[in-house]
C-alpha cells in the first residue's frame, strides 16, 4: 500500500530509493501532506502533487551525509559540540549535488535552487519503506518545499443559500465603488490638520513659519512678564503689536471691566466682572488665532490647494475645522488652566456636592425600570461604559475633543435599549426594551454618570465648550442636545440637589449599619418611629446649602449659555426664548427671578471661510426644540431623592451590593438575619434576584466566605420560599467569570451532600472549569480527598444517563481533564476506573496527564498511570519530550526508570533487567540507563544503575566474540546518528537505539551461551567500566579457549557430515529469516497504514470545519473521533514491528555463525591441497641422481617436508576448530529456536493484547463521539424513532472503525513455526 504523502509515494516507487545506500547516510526532507495537498503554483495553477514525481524535486529533498570520520556511528566528531552548534549554521549537500543549510530549526535553499526559499523543521520521524529487507529512513518534516512557489488553496466555505441571499436582487452585480478599478486613485483619508500636513509637505513649508510665528506670539502674550520697573537701569522698547496683543487690547477695551463697579444690578461684584473680561480676552485670542491660521492656509498656493481638493475628500468646512482643532489643541495648556482657575470657586463647591451625592442609588435619580433588578443591573452595567467614556474628559486636549468624549458618554447612556448581542437575526426586532429613553430619562442617566464619574472642572470644562468653539454649529443637532442635557443636569447639582445629597446621607447610613452589624441602627432605619422619622440636621444643611446656590443663582446661570448676551434668561419672556433659537432656555429655566438688568451687547462672532468651498459650515440637522420637554419644574420633581423605607431597602452601592449582601459580605450574621426577617421588603423574589454587578449572587457570596452559619441562613431562606426548578435555575446563575455558587464549593464542602443533587455539575465557566474541576484543583484543602470523592458521585448521578461519568464534559479551555489536574493517587485510580475518559487527552501544550504529574513531581500519581495499560508512557509534547524527560528533578526521574524497568517481562530467575532511558549528551554522544532489579523478597527489591554509551556497546560486542568466536551475536553494525543534524538532534532515532540496546540486552540474557556470561553481568551490573583490564582479559580467555580447543578437542575427519549438517541448518534458518522478514515488513505496513488513516483524517477534519452549515456539535464530535484514531508511540504495531527487527537481526546472525564452518572446511582443504601439493614435489624430486646440487636439493626438500607436516598441523588444527565451531553452533541452534518460538509467542501475545486495549479506547472515543452528537440532537428536540433509526442505518452504515489486520494477516504463524509464505507477501493486505 503506498504512504498517504505523496513525496513519500513517489519516493517508495522512485530510483533514488536504491540510490540511497547505505540508508544511514541520507536523510528526506519531506514536506508535510497537507501542504503537498493543498498547494498549487499560482502562475499555472497546477497542484503541487503533479510535480512531485519529478527526479529534481525528490533529489532536492533528499540529504546526503559525509561518512563518519571514526569507525562507529557512536564515535563523536571531532570538536563537535551539541550547545555550541545552537546558533550556528551548517551546509549540507543533496543528492543532486545541490546545498542547503540548517540554521536551529529553520532550513534554507542554497547553491543549484533557482530561487531561494526557507522552511521549518517540523518534527521527525522514522520511515520503513515497502521493501525486502528493512531499510530505515530519518524524515525530517518541513512546512514547505524548497523548489519552485507555491500557494496555499484556501477552502472557501460552503454556505447554503437563504432568502436574504437567494433573491432576484443578490444576482445583480455590485456597482463599482470610488476604489474599484484600475484607473480610479483611492483618495487619501485625512482625520486631522496634523495629518494632512504630514501628507502634504508643500503646504506644510508654506504654513510652517506663520504657524510657528503665530503660536511664539500666543505664548508671549499669555506668558508675558511683568514691566520692569521706573528705577531699572534699562527698559527695553516695547515689541510691536501682533494680532493676539491686538484682539486683547479690543476685548479689553470693550468689557464689562471699565463699567463702574457700583453698576452692579444683579448681584455681579468687581471680581466676576473681571472674571468675565479674562473669558472674553481668552476667546478673543483663540478666536483671532484660527482666523489667521485660516488667512495662512488661503495664502497658500493654489495648485497645493488644487492637489489636495483632488487626492481627498476635505472640503472648505471640514479643513476650517481642522485647522480650529489644530490651533486649540496647540494653546490647550495656555487657556483651559486659565479658565479652570477662574472658575475654580464654583467648581470646587461644585465637586463638594457631587462628593456628597456618591452613595446615591439609580432608582432615587427619577428612574422607572420595568423588569425588575436583573434589568436594573443590566441598565448599571451599561451606564459603567457611559462613567468610563466620561473619565476620558481630564484627558482631552481642545473642547471639540470634551465635546466629542461628552457625545459619546451621551450615546453610551442612551443605548441601554438596544437587545443583546446574539446569534439570531430575529432577536433585536423582538426584544422589548429596558426602557424609553425621553429628556427626562436622558437627564437622570446623565446625572448617573456626572455623580459616578467624579470629574473635576465642570463648569469650566462646559463654557470652555460653549464659548471656544467657533467654526460649527454646536447647539443645534445632537451636538446641541447633548451639550444643553449636560448644562441642565449641572445646573441641577449646583442648585437643586439637596433632596440627592439627604437621600445619599441616608443610604450611607443604612450600608454603613449594615457592613457593621448594627442591628439596633438598621431597626432605626427600617422600623422609623414617630420621633426620629426625620433628621432636622438634614433639613437644616439642606436649607443652608439652597441658600447658597441662591446667593450663586447670578453668577451660574447665563454662564451657561453660547455667550450671545450677558443677561439673566429670566429676563426674556417664554415666547422671545423661543424666537432667539440659541439655548436651551425654553426647556430648562435656570433662573426664576424677576430681576432685570441691562443688556451689553456682546461682540458678533467674525466667521471665516474658506476660499475654495463656500458651502454652509454645519452640517449638523436641526432638532426642533419643541421635542425637547423636560422643563425645570417637571425636572427637579422627578428627581426628589425618595428615601422612603421600601426604596432604601432596594438601593445598591457602586459595586451594585444590597443591603443584605453587604451584611454577608462584612460576615454579619446577626444584621442579616434580621433583614431576611423583614419579609414585607425582602421577598423571596429579591432574594433570588439579588446579584451585584459582578453577577454574585447572595448564596455565591456567602459560600465564597465560607462562613457556615451566613450560608445556611441564606440557603434556609431560599429553600423555604423556592421549588426545585427554582433552585436549579438559581444554584446555575453564573457571575461576570462564568462561575455559579458551585464553582466555591470548596470554601464549604459540606454543601455537596445537601444540596450536591441540584448543582450544576457540567456547567463552564469562562476558564472552561466546571464545579467538579475547581474541585480537583483544590489541592491544600484538608478534606480533598473526601470533597472529591463525593463530588465525582453526585456529578455521576446527576449526568442522568446511568453511565460512566463523562470526563471529556469536564475539560477546561486549556485542555486539561480531571487526571491533569488532580492531586490525589487513589482519586485517579478511581477516574481510571470508573470514568469515560480519555487517558491521554492532552492540553493546549501538548502535555498529557502523566507529562503534568512528573512535571511537578507527584510521583504516586505517576505511579497510578504507568500501572494502566492504556497510557501512553512514550507520548511527547511539542519539542518531542516524554514525560520521563520533563521530571521535575533527578530523583523523581530515577523512580520513573524504576517504574519502566519493571514494566519490562522478567526473566527466569525473577530479575528484571533493560534498557530504560536515553539521553543526549553535549559532546553529541548518547547514554543509555540500564536498571537491573532482583526480588530481595516479596515486598523488595535491589536495583543497580548503570550508564552506558554507544561506543561501549560496540566494544562490548567485538570482546564477546573475540571470546566466543564460534558463537552467533546480534549485529551492531550500521546504527545511525541522532546527531547528523546537530541544531535538531533526533529523538527518534535516539528512542529506537534505545530499543535496539534493550532487545540486544534481552537477547543476550537469554541466549544459550552468554546468559551466565561474566562480562555480560558484569556490563549491567558494574557502574564504572574499565574497558582496559576487560580487553586484557578477553585476549587471555580467547588464547585459553584455543589452547583447550587444540588439546581436548578431537579433529573431524569426515567433512561431509559438517556440511551437511551446516546445509540443514542454513535451509531451516533461511525459511524462518524469510517469514521473519516478511511478518516484520507487513507490520511496517500496518503501522504506517494506521498513521495515514489519522492524518487523513486530520486533513478530512479541516475541510469538515470549514462548513459553515454544519453545527458546531458535529465538527467537535468528528474531532473527537478523529483523536481517538491517534497512534500512540507505544503502540502495539510499533512494539510488534521492534521486536521482529530483533528476531530477523537473531536470524542473521545466525546465517552468519552458520556461514562460519564452510569457510573453515574451504581453508582445512586449501590447506590439505597445500600439503599434498609439498609432498608430490618432494617425491618428484628424489627420483633425480645426485649431482653437484645435491646440498640445495636436500635443503628444498626438507624446506618441502616442514611446509607439509606443518599443512597438516594447522588442518588439523582447523579441523579441531571446525569441531568447536559445530558443537558451538549445534548446541546454540536449539536454544535459539527455542528463543526464537518464545519472543515470538511473547510478542503476538502483547500484540493481541495491545491491540484489544486500543480498539477499546478507539470504541470509547467514537461512543464519545456519538454522545455529543445525540445530545445535540436531544436538545434540538430532532429524535428519530426507532423504526426510522433502523432504516437510516441500513441506508447508511455509523461510522465505526475500520476492522483492522487481524493477527492471522501479519503471517505470524508462518514466521514462528518457520514455514515459508509462498503465497506472496501482501496477497491478503485487502
Amino acid at each position: 500500500m503506498q504512504p498517504l504523502n505523496p513525496f513519500l509515494s513517489a519516493f517508495s516507487k522512485s530510483p533514488l530509493l536504491a540510490q540511497c545506500s547505505p540508508p544511514q547516510l541520507h536523510i528526506l526532507l519531506v514536506p508535510s501532506t497537507d501542504v503537498l495537498l493543498d498547494s498549487r503554483d499560482p502562475d499555472t495553477g497546477a497542484p503541487l502533487s503533479a510535480s512531485i514525481a519529478s527526479e529534481e524535486f525528490l533529489a532536492s529533498h533528499v540529504v546526503r551525509l559525509p561518512p563518519p570520520r571514526a569507525h562507529g556511528s557512536g564515535t563523536k566528531e571531532a570538536a563537535q559540540n551539541l550547545r555550541e552548534m545552537r546558533g550556528k549554521q551548517k551546509v549540507y549537500n543533496t543528492i543532486n549535488g545541490r546545498s542547503i543549510v540548517i540554521k536551529d530549526n529553520y532550513i534554507y535553499s542554497n547553491k543549484g535552487f533557482k530561487s531561494l526559499s526557507q522552511a521549518n523543521l517540523l518534527n521527525d520521524a522514522i520511515w520503513y519503506p515497502d521493501t525486502l529487507d528493512p531499510r530505515q529512513f530519518v524524515i525530517y518534516y518541513i512546512s514547505r518545499p524548497l523548489v519552485g512557489s507555491w500557494e496555499e488553496v484556501k477552502i472557501i466555505p460552503a454556505v447554503l443559500p437563504t432568502a436574504a441571499t437567494s433573491g432576484p436582487d443578490s444576482q445583480k452585480p455590485s456597482a463599482p465603488g470610488p476604489s474599484q478599478g484600475s484607473g480610479i486613485l483611492r483618495k487619501k483619508d485625512i482625520k486631522s490638520f496634523h495629518e494632512l500636513l504630514n501628507n502634504f509637505p508643500a503646504i506644510a513649508r508654506q504654513m510652517q513659519s506663520g504657524l510657528e510665528k503665530l503660536f511664539r506670539e500666543f505664548t508671549t502674550v499669555f506668558e508675558r512678564p511683568l514691566p520692569p520697573p521706573p528705577s531699572a537701569n534699562t527698559i527695553p522698547d516695547p515689541e510691536p503689536e501682533g494680532p493676539i496683543a491686538s484682539a486683547i487690547k479690543k476685548a479689553r477695551s470693550n468689557s464689562t471691566g471699565n463699567l463702574s463697579a457700583a453698576r452692579d444690578t444683579n448681584g455681579l461684584s468687581g471680581l466676576d466682572g473681571y472674571t468675565e473680561d479674562d473669558e472674553d480676552v481668552m476667546r478673543a485670542s483663540l478666536e483671532t488665532a484660527v482666523t489667521a491660521a485660516i488667512d495662512l492656509f488661503q495664502s497658500v498656493d493654489k495648485q497645493q490647494l488644487s492637489l489636495l481638493g483632488a487626492t481627498t475628500e476635505l472640503t472648505g468646512p471640514i479643513v476650517e475645522r481642522l485647522i480650529e482643532r489644530y490651533v486649540t489643541e496647540n494653546v490647550h495648556h495656555l487657556l483651559f488652566p486659565r479658565l479652570a482657575t477662574l472658575k475654580r470657586p464654583d467648581d470646587l463647591e461644585l465637586e463638594a456636592k457631587i462628593r456628597q451625592m456618591d452613595f446615591i442609588d439609580l432608582s432615587q435619580l427619577g428612574v422607572v425600570i420595568d423588569g425588575g433588578s436583573h434589568v436594573k443591573r443590566d441598565v448599571i452595567s451599561r451606564l459603567g461604559r457611559a462613567v468610563d467614556e466620561f473619565r476620558k474628559m481630564p484627558n482631552a486636549t481642545c473642547p471639540q475633543e470634551m465635546l466629542e468624549i461628552l457625545l459619546s458618554t451621551t450615546k453610551a447612556a442612551t443605548q441601554l435599549s438596544d437587545a443583546p448581542e446574539t446569534d439570531d437575526p430575529k432577536a433585536s426586532t423582538t426584544e422589548k426594551p429596558i426602557m424609553t429613553i425621553n429628556a427626562d430619562t436622558l437627564v437622570s442617566l446623565l446625572l448617573y454618570v456626572v455623580i459616578k464619574a467624579q470629574v473635576k472642572h465642570l463648569q469650566a470644562r462646559l463654557i470652555y465648550i460653549r464659548h471656544f468653539i467657533f467654526i460649527g454649529d454646536i447647539d443645534s443637532g445632537e451636538m446641541g442636545y447633548a451639550l444643553s442635557t449636560f448644562e441642565a443636569v449641572l445646573s441641577y447639582l449646583d442648585r437643586d440637589s439637596g433632596g440627592l445629597r439627604r437621600a445619599s446621607r441616608r443610604n450611607k447610613t443604612l450600608w454603613e449599619s449594615a457592613s457593621k452589624g448594627d442591628v439596633a441602627e438598621l431597626k432605626k432605619i427600617m422600623e422609623p418611629s414617630a420621633d426620629n422619622a426625620d433628621d432636622d440636621g438634614d433639613d437644616d444643611d439642606f436649607a443652608i446649602e439652597s441658600t447658597q446656590s441662591s446667593r450663586r443663582a447670578s453668577s451660574i446661570g447665563w454662564s451657561f449659555t453660547n455667550g450671545t448676551s450677558r443677561r439673566s434668561s429670566s429676563a426674556f419672556t417664554v415666547s422671545e426664548r423661543f424666537s432667539l433659537g440659541s439655548g436651551l432656555n425654553h426647556v430648562f429655566p435656570f433662573q426664576s427671578g424677576d430681576g432685570e438688568m441691562d443688556i451689553v451687547p456682546a461682540p458678533l462672532k467674525r466667521v471665516k471661510k474658506v476660499a475654495m468651498d463656500t458651502r454652509s459650515m454645519s452640517s449638523s440637522s436641526e432638532i426642533s426644540y419643541r421635542s425637547r420637554t423636560a422643563s425645570i419644574g417637571t425636572f427637579s420633581s422627578g428627581i426628589e431623592g425618595d428615601t422612603s423605607i421600601e426604596r432604601l431597602s432596594q438601593t445598591q452601592d457602586s459595586l451594585g451590593e444590597s443591603v443584605l449582601m453587604m451584611a454577608i459580605q462584612n460576615k454579619r450574621p446577626e444584621a442579616l438575619k434580621y433583614l431576611l426577617s423583614l419579609k414585607q421588603y425582602y421577598s423571596a423574589r429579591f432574594i433570588l434576584d439579588d446579584r451585584n454587578n459582578e453577577g454574585t449572587t447572595l448564596l455565591s457570596a456567602a459560600v465564597q466566605l465560607g462562613l457556615e452559619p451566613v450560608i445556611n441562613m441564606v440557603l434556609d431562606a431560599l429553600l423555604a420560599a423556592a421549588d426545585d426548578d427554582e433552585i436549579r435555575e438559581y444554584f446555575s446563575v453564573q457571575d461576570i467569570w462564568g462561575r455559579s455558587a458551585a464553582h466555591y464549593l470548596f470554601h464549604a464542602p459540606y454543601l455537596i451532600q445537601r444540596i450536591g443533587r441540584m448543582l450544576p455539575w457540567r456547567q463552564k465557566d469562562k476558564n472552561g472549569q466546571t464545579p467538579l474541576f475547581a474541585l480537583c484543583r483544590s489541592y491544600d484543602h484538608p478534606s480533598y480527598h473526601t470533597m472529591v470523592q463525593e463530588a465525582l458521585d453526585l456529578a455521576t448521578k446527576t449526568q442522568g444517563d446511568g453511565q460512566p461519568l463523562h470526563v471529556d464534559d469536564h475539560v477546561d479551555a486549556k485542555g486539561n481533564t480531571l487526571l491533569h489536574i488532580v492531586n490525589d493517587a487513589k482519586l485517579a485510580l478511581r477516574i481510571l476506573k470508573s470514568c469515560d475518559i480519555d487517558v491521554n487527552a492532552t492540553n493546549e501544550k501538548k502535555f498529557t496527564a502523566l507529562m503534568v504529574a512528573s512535571k511537578y513531581g507527584r510521583f504516586d500519581m505517576v505511579k497510578v498511570l504507568y500501572a494502566d495499560p492504556r497510557v501512553d508512557v512514550a507520548a511527547r509534547e511539542l519539542r518531542g519530550l516524554t514525560a520521563v524527560e520533563l521530571a521535575k528533578d533527578d530523583e523523581v526521574r530515577n523512580k520513573i526508570d524504576d517504574l519502566t524497568l519493571f514494566s519490562l517481562p522478567p526473566f527466569p530467575d525473577s530479575r528484571t533487567t533493560g534498557v530504560v532511558r536515553s539521553y543526549f549528551v553535549e559532546d553529541a554522544s548518547i547514554r543509555f540507563v540500564l536498571k537491573s532489579g532482583a526480588p530481595v523478597d516479596k515486598h523488595s527489591y535491589v536495583v543497580t544503575t548503570c550508564r552506558r554509551s554507544l561506543t561501549e556497546f560496540e566494544h562490548f560486542v567485538k570482546l564477546l566474540q573475540l571470546e566466543n568466536p564460534a558463537s552467533w551475536i546480534p549485529s551492531l553494525d550500521n546504527l545511525r546518528s541522532p546527531t547528523q543534524i546537530p541544531s535538531k538532534p533526533s529523538r527518534v532515532v535516539l528512542k529506537d537505539l534505545q530499543v535496539r540496546m534493550d532487545w540486544f540486552l534481552r537477547v543476550l540474557l537469554h541466549h544459550p551461551t552468554f546468559e551466565k556470561h561474566e562480562m555480560l553481568w558484569e556490563f549491567f551490573l558494574v557502574p564504572e567500566l574499565q574497558l582496559d583490564v576487560m580487553a586484557e582479559r578477553s585476549k587471555l580467555k580467547a588464547n585459553a579457549l584455543i589452547e583447550k580447543v587444540h588439546d581436548e578437542l578431537e579433529p573431524v575427519e569426515d567433512m561431509r557430515e559438517v556440511e551437511q549438517f551446516v546445509d540443514y541448518a542454513r535451509d531451516m534458518a533461511r525459511s524462518v529469516h524469510f517469514s521473519t522478514r516478511s511478518v516484520a515488513r507487513r507490520a511496517s505496513v500496518v503501522g504506517n497504514v494506521c498513521n495515514d488513516l489519522h492524518e487523513a483524517s486530520q486533513i478530512l477534519s479541516k475541510v469538515i470545519g470549514t462548513l459553515a452549515f454544519l453545527p458546531r456539535s458535529h465538527v467537535t464530535a468528528f474531532e473527537t473521533y478523529v483523536r481517538s484514531l491517534q497512534p500512540l508511540q507505544s503502540s502495539p504495531h510499533a512494539n510488534f514491528f521492534a521486536a521482529f527487527l530483533a528476531l530477523y537481526a537473531n536470524v542473521e546472525a545466525i546465517l552468519k555463525a552458520l556461514a562460519r564452518p564452510p569457510q573453515t572446511i574451504a581453508k582445512i582443504n586449501a590447506i590439505r591441497r597445500e600439503a599434498e601439493r609439498n609432498y608430490s614435489s618432494l617425491n618428484r624430486s628424489s627420483r633425480w641422481p645426485l649431482g653437484l646440487l645435491d646440498d640445495t636439493r636436500q635443503r628444498m626438500n626438507e624446506e618441502r617436508e616442514e611446509k607439509a607436516r606443518r599443512n597438516e598441523r594447522d588442518a588439523e588444527m582447523l579441523c579441531k576448530e571446525l569441531r568447536y565451531t559445530q558443537q558451538t553452533v549445534a548446541g546454540e541452534l536449539a536454544g535459539w529456536r527455542d528463543m526464537h518460538e518464545r519472543l515470538g509467542r511473547k510478542a503476538i501475545k502483547d500484540l493481541a493484547r495491545g491491540m484489544v486495549t486500543m480498539e477499546k479506547m478507539r470504541l470509547d472515543g467514537m461512543r464519545r463521539a456519538l454522545r455529543k452528537v445525540k445530545e445535540v440532537t436531544t436538545l434540538a428536540g430532532v429524535s428519530l424513532g426507532e423504526g426510522e433509526q433502523s432504516r437510516r442505518s441500513r441506508r447508511q452504515p455509523g461510522p465505526g472503525p475500520s476492522p483492522g489486520p487481524g493477527l492471522g494477516d501479519l503471517g505470524i504463524k508462518t514466521a514462528v513455526a518457520g514455514e515459508d509464505d509462498d503465497d506472496g507477501l501482501f496477497g491478503s493486505e485487502d
